[in-house]
């Protein structure tokens, strides 16, 4: 009898003690920010013969128990969401997030800003050759307005040089802006860039910066680019461009495959948002691929990336003969 009281007694607690982990636990609607990003993606996705369908494809999980389990954790949710998203698209462009996760020190945007003094603006090394071959590497490319001083720098310093070996190896991109600048370093000024932006409703030339606050590196000079399967995004860009002008030979083994651009994030419900890729780039030259979206860049002269360098001096010293 005192036991099944007590019991009796428990009770109230045993179910305000459930309801407040259950409260707890939930933080947010899975199935609601799923059917918003669904929603987004239909509307804004820049391929738009293949919005629909991933689309669906990302509405239909929008029930999953696993997804559920996370209700709680914003950062997992967004991890999950983000590799399933681009899972189902191939498009490594896309990204959901809470905001407020923006200000935690593990997120990596906000860590690479503030790192970009320390790094140099993404200049990693500098250096001339013997045969005056010069050899600039960059990481990533940082706002315009903060990496033009170091990146001036670079340029001045192999201004004289007999030829360069710009190395993008390991380069995830970053600014368009500041790819653009280096693009136009190496061809002529009074001709258009390569490429136009296109979206779903126009096609516009690409932004340029109307004078470099570095020399001109110009386009008789012998050029070779590094890349490998890490070079993403704005670096491919450089890359693809200067390829399809015939301006520089490629060394190393295909890009990641990011051509694809964003531009503001869409708002979603609980505090989330999510990137989604509105607008590609599309060369205005008649020969070759459209741009390197899935597939990368394929290097005109294929190498390890123990073996990019010597490839590249030897490729330069061989130029500059004949």
């Amino acid at each position: 009898m005192k036991s099944s009281l007590a019991l009796i007694l428990a009770l109230p607690l045993l179910l305000y003690a459930h309801s407040s982990q259950a409260e707890e636990k939930c933080r947010f609607n899975t199935h609601t920010i799923i059917k918003a990003a669904s929603a987004a993606i239909k509307d804004q996705y820049v391929l738009s013969d293949k919005a629909h369908s991933l689309s669906e494809k990302l509405a239909a999980i929008s029930d999953s128990t696993e997804l559920e389990q996370h209700c709680h954790d914003t950062q997992a949710f967004s991890k999950i969401i983000t590799e399933k998203i681009r899972k189902l698209s191939g498009d490594q462009h896309f990204y959901l997030e809470h905001i407020g996760d923006k200000e935690k020190s593990n997120n990596w945007i906000a860590q690479w800003r503030a790192a970009a003094p320390k790094n140099n603006y993404g200049v990693k090394k500098i250096e001339i050759f013997p045969g005056n071959i010069a050899y600039i590497s960059l990481s990533s490319f940082h706002t315009f307005e903060n990496a033009k001083h170091t990146l001036g720098a670079a340029f001045t310093l192999v201004q004289h040089s007999d030829g360069l070996i710009l190395d993008l190896r390991d380069n995830g991109g970053g600014d368009e802006d500041t790819a653009n600048a280096i693009l136009k370093s190496f061809i002529d000024s009074s001709l258009s860039f390569p490429f136009v932006i296109e979206s779903r409703e126009t096609k516009i030339e690409p932004k340029r910066i109307s004078s470099l606050p570095w020399p001109v590196y110009g386009t008789e000079r012998p050029l070779v680019i590094l890349i490998n399967n890490r070079s993403f995004s704005a670096s491919e860009s450089i890359a693809f461009s200067l390829q399809q002008l015939g301006r520089a030979t490629i060394i190393g083994s295909a890009s990641a495959g990011g051509a694809h651009m964003i531009d503001a994030p869409q708002f979603l419900p609980f505090g989330f948002e999510i990137g989604i890729p509105n607008s590609r780039p599309i060369s205005t030259l008649a020969k070759g691929p459209i741009n390197w979206e899935g597939h990368g860049v394929k290097p005109d002269i294929e190498a390890a990336d123990q073996d990019s360098l010597q490839i590249a001096l030897k490729t330069i010293k061989k130029q500059s003969e004949s």
